[in-house]
């Protein structure tokens, strides 16, 4: 399996997982949050459904420095269905991006600034899977404690969760 294969097949897998999570944020309690010092419920959601734009950013770019390119503000989301939806096209654009690189792209550097000191550089590959995948699943991991905060029931992700019951 090539390098482009690997990395579609585990974006598609985390991303099943990943919007059956999205689909059940509440609406009617999305300024909630854990602790003060916490993201609000909409603000983790919105991150989780854009983080699969890192591999697109990756992967287009050699480096982004966030003293001067900041990401874009969100879109207005209004529904669980809206969430999905701009998670849905995050993970359409990343596919796309994994699809047109060159087999190449994925071992050129990677490079993260502010301003002029350096936080990380690594091959593309190793960042796709660190500011990506597994950035991904860190988060999706508090969005399940905060759903199960707010007494959502919390879908499976590996296999069934406690709402969904164990297979007879």
């Amino acid at each position: 399996m090539d390098i482009k294969k690997a990395f579609t097949s585990e974006l598609n897998f985390e991303a099943a997982s990943t919007r059956k999570m999205l689909s059940r944020v509440p609406f009617d309690n999305t300024d909630w949050k854990p602790h003060t010092k916490s993201t609000t419920l909409l603000g983790l959601a919105r991150h989780v459904a854009r983080l699969p734009q890192w591999t697109t950013l990756i992967l287009y770019q050699d480096e982004i420095n966030f003293a001067n390119n900041p990401w874009p503000p969100y879109p207005e989301i209004k529904s669980a269905e809206e969430l999905t939806a701009f998670f849905d096209k995050s993970v359409a654009d990343a596919e796309k991006a994994i699809e047109n690189a060159p087999e190449d792209e994925f071992m050129k550097t990677f490079t993260m600034k502010m301003g002029d000191h350096v936080v990380g550089a690594m091959p593309k590959a190793a960042a796709i899977r660190n500011m990506s995948f597994n950035h991904l699943v860190h988060h999706r991991g508090q969005l399940s404690v905060y759903l199960r905060l707010n007494d959502v029931p919390v879908p499976g992700m590996y296999g069934p969760s406690a709402d969904e019951g164990r297979p007879a």
